[in-house]
């Protein structure tokens, strides 16, 4: 029993990497589209189109930013893509 238990953790846990990687792709386009910036009023509306939480969507930041995806311009409001993933 304690198996099947485990092989169901891991299926969750592989499903919501990858709904995470959609989202994360998701939000490399926006900023794209956006001059490969967003600042935090406009994430407030963009991340919640993605299905993204208050939570969620600081954990995706971090993520992206250890990554070295995003980092914050020296305003700490605005996130800013990076190179090579920055293609305005």
């Amino acid at each position: 029993m304690m198996r099947f238990a485990l092989i169901g953790e891991l299926v969750c846990a592989g499903s919501g990497a990858v709904a995470f990687d959609a989202q994360k792709s998701e939000l490399i386009e926006a900023m794209q589209a956006n001059g490969c910036k967003m600042t935090s009023a406009q994430a407030s509306v963009q991340m919640p189109k993605m299905g993204l939480d208050r939570a969620q969507s600081i954990k995706l930041s971090r993520e992206m930013m250890a990554e070295g995806i995003v980092t914050f311009a020296d305003d700490e409001e605005t996130l800013l893509l990076l190179p090579p993933a920055c293609k305005p």
